[in-house]
């Protein structure tokens, strides 16, 4: 049994992990929140976006979240320099509310968002930024019919502690 929980113990803290990480982001003309966060398997880089969630704190119901874009869906990228892009497909039930506001359209309008936040890794892997509290960002709304939006936007880094 000893033998047991050792070797299962050996396992566990061998195996490479990383903390949850990402950014909270809220758009300062819509209010929308952007919450981003990156994998936390070494095997799928933990600086590759996992899930981007969009909600509304506007929405008069207990359900705030518009839609969810994920790397499993090939609905979320990342495009370098800070940039991450989200495909709105209509097929996923992650991103088919397509009657909600978002930004002065509608969710079913809109081709991407994209989210730009303004920083960079140095290269011990720590986050460079303008401001340690809030990093400036902007986000892009690209409708169907090739009209763009965008508003200026903050986000915070979010690391999860133990």
């Amino acid at each position: 049994m000893k033998t047991v929980l050792l070797s299962l113990a050996t396992l566990i803290l061998s195996t490479p992990f990383a903390l949850a990480d990402g950014f909270l982001c809220e758009g300062k003309n819509s209010g929308l929140q952007i919450k981003l966060y990156n994998h936390t398997d070494p095997a799928y880089g933990t600086r590759t976006p996992a899930i981007l969630v969009l909600a509304n704190p506007m929405i008069q119901s207990d359900r705030k979240t518009v839609a969810v874009f994920s790397d499993e869906n090939q609905t979320l990228n990342y495009l370098g320099r800070g940039q991450y892009q989200a495909k709105v497909d209509l097929r996923y039930l992650d991103s088919g509310r397509q009657g909600e506001n978002v930004a002065g359209t509608k969710l079913g309008q809109l081709k991407t968002i994209i989210v730009k936040i303004k920083f960079s890794y140095s290269h011990t892997g720590t986050l460079i930024a303008n401001s340690v509290d809030e990093i400036p960002a902007a986000l892009f709304y690209q409708k169907r019919n090739g009209e763009l939006l965008d508003e200026q936007a903050t986000c915070k880094r979010y690391r999860k502690q133990n």
